[in-house]
C-alpha cells in the first residue's frame, strides 16, 4: 500500500514539474458503480498531449474526466511554446488555420 502511494506522488509530482495545472490529468478515468449507464466525455491522453473521447459503463466516472472537451484541454494541455516544442508550434498553428479555413469554406 504504501508503494502505490508513493508511485501516486511521484507521478503528480513529475506532472507538476512538467507544468500542468491540474493532477486530475495525470490519474486513469476510473468508472464508479454497477450502473449500466454509459457514459460519453474527454480524458486527456499524455501521449497525444490533447484530449480524447472517453466512454464507460457505470454509475460516474472519477479522475481524469471531463464533460467538455475545451475544459478538458484548458486545464490539461500544456502551452505550446516555440521554446518548449519548436516544430509543434508550428505544426499545430498551421493545422489550427486550415481547420479555420476549411470551417469557413464548408459553412
Amino acid at each position: 500500500m504504501k508503494f502505490v502511494a508513493l508511485l501516486s506522488l511521484m507521478t503528480i509530482a513529475i506532472g507538476l514539474a512538467q507544468g500542468q495545472r491540474d493532477v486530475k490529468c495525470f490519474m486513469e478515468p476510473l468508472p464508479q458503480g454497477f450502473c449500466s449507464r454509459q457514459i460519453v466525455g474527454y480524458t486527456y491522453s499524455r501521449v497525444r498531449t490533447s484530449c480524447v473521447n472517453y466512454e464507460a459503463l457505470g454509475c460516474a466516472v472519477a479522475g481524469n474526466f471531463f464533460t467538455d472537451k475545451k475544459v478538458c484541454e484548458a486545464r490539461c494541455k500544456p502551452v505550446l511554446t516555440f521554446r518548449n516544442n519548436p516544430f509543434s508550434y508550428y505544426v499545430e498553428g498551421a493545422f489550427d488555420q486550415a481547420t479555420k479555413m476549411l470551417r469557413r469554406l464548408l459553412g
